[in-house]
């Protein structure tokens, strides 16, 4: 069969109030992952059916938590060798999924980064180049990453935010970390709502 040694692979898609995108990219993510699991974090919108007729496992959560803890459900909740974080907004393309778990399957890495082209907030580059103080990275703010089960399930992940949280996190469990670049879409359908 040459199957025994094949690695599977996750993705998790935290969503709140996502309708409009999240079918989009559970089917564009279903080509290259063994499991599409879907986070709705509250979202009384159709963000979980949308998810579910397009293939995804969603995990409902009762009330809106934030993305990180979303996240950090996500992480416990997949079976994958391989967890891929991706963003709910459609912002982040699916077909890049292979390039980012690339360096894990390669065992170069536990934890892979999607840098992204460039970063919309000052804020961002402060993060990633605070982050750089600790380990090199090249974008601490992205959500588009892949880490090992083994780190993920080490993860606890605390606070609002994502910033240089998950990567600190990962690595003081011993990841080694790679960047790799990946695409930005714009947004099409007007801001995320804050996510408090």
């Amino acid at each position: 069969e040459g199957t025994v040694n094949r690695v599977t692979v996750s993705v998790v898609i935290p969503a709140y109030f996502e309708e409009k995108t999240i079918r989009d990219i559970v089917q564009r993510s279903i080509p290259y992952t063994d499991e599409v699991l879907v986070i709705n974090d509250g979202s009384t919108d159709d963000t979980s059916l949308n998810a579910r007729m397009a293939g995804a496992r969603v995990i409902d959560l009762p009330e809106n938590r934030g993305v990180l803890e979303a996240t950090q459900v996500g992480l416990y909740e997949a079976t994958g060798d391989i967890i891929v974080t991706i963003d709910s907004d459609g912002q982040h393309d699916p077909s890049e999924i292979p390039s980012v778990v690339k360096p894990i399957i390669e065992g170069k890495a536990e934890l892979v980064m999607g840098v992204r082209p460039s970063f919309p907030y000052f804020s961002e580059k402060i993060l990633t180049w605070l982050t750089n103080l600790k380990t090199p990275v090249g974008d601490a703010s992205t959500g588009f990453r892949a880490v090992t089960k083994e780190i993920a399930k080490e993860m606890k992940l605390h606070g609002k935010c994502m910033c240089g949280t998950f990567v600190l996190e990962a690595v003081r469990h011993g990841a080694r970390v790679a960047s790799v670049p990946i695409s930005i879409k714009e947004r099409e359908h007007g801001n995320r709502r804050i996510q408090s």
